[in-house]
């Protein structure tokens, strides 16, 4: 019996640990989340992401002519700014010079006043550095004391910079130096050197005419960069609604031009993030979790007391005895005292371990490439920690120890006569009971229905991989920023795409001579796709544009509905495919689509066939409407950004690298800024697709089994506390009759009723709790389908094992043995 009561409280502390780490953890997160802080910018400013507000939402990916033309219009008020990060080589203009290798912003509009960066030597960039496209650069201290010695020597002094190092870049004058505290706006790729995004082009050696004297706006206009987040810094005592009205006056100054058709305004988002919709996505999910998190915690602590006192009740006769013996109840209470302290500092040995668990747990889930990442460091998390943990820690041992401290001065727990347990005592019980059941509930729901999802992801069908095939990822070497690819063959009346397939193909041949390779889109590799809109008559749909080579449809598994596919030998440039879906939204039938000429901006082709519908965008998502371009005919951005190539027969993991060596070699002879991502077969694309959805099966999964710990090992704390206390009411019944079926059934039944209630509580909150999940997966699923009875199912079957034991050996405990107590 006493190992069992050791084994519980042990349990129960672990449980209580993990529940403070798991809710000092979420509020860390979502304190981060919240905070916006920009490391190295200026206190006393609230920092905003700037958007544009569309009919369809608001967006946030600009534009750097916007940026450029708005930060005028705020009249010194706010300022806006934006940059992109480049890879470049700096070498200083000195005899004996060395090279540096560092990140480099380029920036537009008033960024470094937006920051509000204090500079330590020299002047910032300024909005009118990026009108004139003037070639001045701002170094970090670090950076100024490698290549000058020193910042204020820096000041002045010309570097020359480029992307590659055989690349004859721009020549630079440094008029300022920052401190290294700040790193840009993604402290995961910190710059340490910032420039006019006009000067983005030369470092890669193309240069065209920037600017002019009497247009000194040209060089913005002439190059601009696209889809990136703009920070908006106000001071803290402008009020939204000032920011709001400042916004509308700026927005009705622009230029027509520069606004969008279907744009209606400028927006913000507080605070300012590489990724505000992601942002605020998390935040909201964290919350859940923290709301999560608080309810493990307060039910882990009442689990913990509840061991505590039944410890007592079970040692009353010692402390009688001692109290014999001369100790006084201060004794008592400072022993206690001190064994809680130790307590104390175990706990938060614990939770600090398992808080840093958490932290790399979190790092697995969101990912080191994630934007939401940058904010989600370890100083920034650790910050919050430091007064997280001990503040927590402090509320739960109050919690669990005082009302302990109380009861020690209470009659009963020394050893009265009471022989039933009070009516607000069953009441409190009850109700941890029932709450207890219905979290558990709640989190065994939401693992069913996440693994049930994860599952039919796994399952669905794409449209394509129906067949066992190797795929080939080919993309651009990173820190490419011209994007060009110089074919060292090349001929006028071979299009670049075609030569470079065929070098692909010769290469593999090389490995496999039975190979046979086809080339077209792959699910989430629809970001390399351009989308617009398509006419047929009267009928308009907005689809992607993509290209395939004939050996594609095969190689992939593509389903052909209607019509033929491309001829092997004579490609034709007016001919396309398209998809189920766009042919019934541009001509009404599957069928009546072959034949069918449709419009591309200005652009006529004529329908050749029809394909079973594709989601290029993975399972989780709609199917994409697609037209399907001959890849043999036109243009093609596979020589510029790489593509995915399909290999048949399937190749044996053993002979992967020897592929990948041929390819790289081939590709580094004929097209040297491409490179080979990844060789992967179709299951293990299809694995990587469900990720997403395999992850939060797995962390559901865990909640679920926590809160099926914490629920349980109450179930069984409360129980034994429950029969501990009405030990000698049972005994008095035994005596007068009972039988121990009858004791077994009255606790059994009791506890099940309990459960029950808990689970029909889960039961009432199923809807709103499927549209949580759905917000927290992306998942739709039925509030009560058979994932949830089973789910509670085996719920209720677990309560039944946990209360079955403790009912049978009190019903077959002989009344004798506690008559004695009467």
């Amino acid at each position: 019996m006493r190992n069992t009561a050791t084994w519980m409280q042990g349990l129960a502390y672990a449980l209580l640990a993990l529940a403070i780490a798991a809710a000092a953890l979420a509020f860390a997160t979502l304190r981060v989340l919240d905070s916006g802080a920009i490391p190295g910018a200026a206190s006393g400013y609230r920092y905003y992401t700037l958007g544009v507000m569309r009919s369809t939402g608001p967006s946030f990916a600009m534009g750097s002519i916007v940026i450029a033309q708005l930060d005028p219009l705020f009249l010194r008020t706010v300022a806006a700014g934006m940059a992109t990060d480049q890879k470049a080589s700096l070498r200083a203009v000195a005899a004996g010079a060395t090279t540096v290798t560092a990140r480099v912003d380029m920036v537009t509009g008033d960024y470094m006043r937006a920051l509000h960066v204090s500079p330590l030597a020299g002047r910032l960039l300024q909005a009118s550095d990026v009108a004139d496209c003037a070639p001045v650069v701002v170094l970090s201290a670090s950076l100024a004391q490698q290549l000058f010695g020193s910042p204020a020597q820096a000041v002045g002094r010309s570097l020359r910079m480029a992307a590659d190092a055989g690349v004859n870049g721009p020549l630079l004058r440094v008029v300022g130096v920052v401190p290294d505290t700040f790193k840009g706006l993604d402290v995961q790729r910190p710059a340490r050197a910032w420039a006019p995004v006009p000067q983005l082009p030369a470092l890669s050696g193309v240069h065209f005419p920037m600017c002019t004297a009497s247009k000194p706006h040209d060089g913005a206009i002439a190059f601009s960069i696209f889809g990136l987040p703009a920070v908006l810094s106000a001071p803290a005592s402008v009020s939204l609604a000032q920011l709001d009205t400042l916004l509308a006056n700026a927005w009705q100054r622009l230029p027509a031009s520069a606004r969008g058709k279907d744009q209606l305004g400028l927006v913000v988002s507080a605070p300012f993030s590489l990724s505000p919709q992601a942002r605020l996505q998390a935040a909201h999910r964290t919350t859940l979790y923290l709301a999560l998190a608080i309810a493990a915690l307060v039910l882990a602590t009442i689990n913990v007391f509840t061991l505590r006192w039944l410890a007592l009740v079970r040692r009353r006769h010692v402390l009688q005895l001692e109290r014999v013996l001369g100790a006084t109840r201060a004794y008592l209470r400072r022993r206690y005292v001190l064994r809680t302290g130790a307590l104390a500092l175990a706990l938060l040995l614990a939770s600090t371990v398992l808080s840093a668990l958490g932290y790399w747990a979190l790092h697995a889930l969101v990912g080191h490439d994630s934007v939401l990442w940058a904010s989600l460091s370890l100083p920034a998390l650790a910050g919050e920690l430091v007064w997280a943990l001990p503040l927590l820690l402090l509320i739960v041992v109050l919690a669990e120890a005082l009302p302990l401290l109380v009861l020690l001065q209470r009659e009963r727990i020394d050893g009265g006569s009471r022989v039933a347990l009070s009516r607000a005592d069953r009441g409190i019980g009850i109700g941890v009971l029932v709450a207890e059941v219905l979290l558990a509930a709640v989190m065994s729901c939401a693992a069913a229905w996440a693994l049930h999802y994860a599952w039919q992801q796994r399952h669905a069908d794409l449209g394509m991989l129906r067949a066992s095939v190797t795929i080939v990822s080919i993309t651009r070497k990173p820190g490419d920023a011209s994007g060009m690819v110089v074919l060292t063959k090349s001929s006028a009346k071979i299009p670049a795409q075609v030569l470079l397939f065929d070098v692909l193909q010769r290469a593999t041949c090389a490995v496999v001579p039975d190979a046979h390779l086809a080339i077209g889109p792959l699910p989430v590799r629809a970001t390399l796709s351009t989308s617009n809109s398509v006419t047929a008559g009267t009928r308009a749909t907005s689809v992607m544009s993509v290209a395939a080579n004939p050996a594609w449809r095969s190689a992939a598994g593509v389903r052909l509905l209607a019509g033929r596919n491309f001829t092997a030998r004579r490609p034709d440039s007016q001919a396309v495919l398209i998809d189920a879906h766009t042919a019934r939204a541009l001509f009404g039938h599957v069928r009546t689509a072959i034949g069918g000429v449709i419009d591309q901006d200005g652009s006529t082709s004529h329908v050749i066939g029809v394909i079973a519908p594709l989601y290029l965008h993975g399972p989780s998502h709609d199917a994409a409407q697609v037209v399907i371009g001959d890849f043999r005919a036109g243009q093609s951005f596979f020589p510029l950004i790489g593509g995915t190539v399909f290999f048949r027969p399937a190749l044996a993991d053993a002979r992967t690298a020897q592929l990948r060596a041929a390819l790289d070699a081939a590709l580094q002879r004929q097209a040297p800024t491409l490179q080979v991502t990844r060789i992967e077969s179709s299951q293990q694309v299809l694995a990587r697709l469900t990720r997403t959805q395999t992850r939060q099966a797995q962390v559901f999964l865990a909640i679920a089994l926590f809160a099926w710990a914490i629920a349980l090992s109450g179930v069984a704390a409360h129980l034994r506390l429950y029969l501990a206390m009405r030990r000698r009411l049972a005994a008095i019944r035994s005596a007068l009759g009972a039988g121990p079926r009858r004791l077994y059934g009255e606790v059994l039944g009791g506890t099940l009723a309990l459960a029950g209630a808990g689970i029909a509580l889960s039961l009432l909150a199923a809807p709103w709790l499927a549209q949580q999940f759905a917000f927290l997966s992306g998942a739709q699923v039925a509030p009560f389908g058979a994932a949830t009875w089973i789910a509670l199912a085996v719920l209720l079957l677990a309560v039944f094992l946990v209360a079955h034991f403790p009912a049978r050996r009190a019903a077959r405990a002989e009344p004798a043995a506690s008559l004695h107590e009467l």
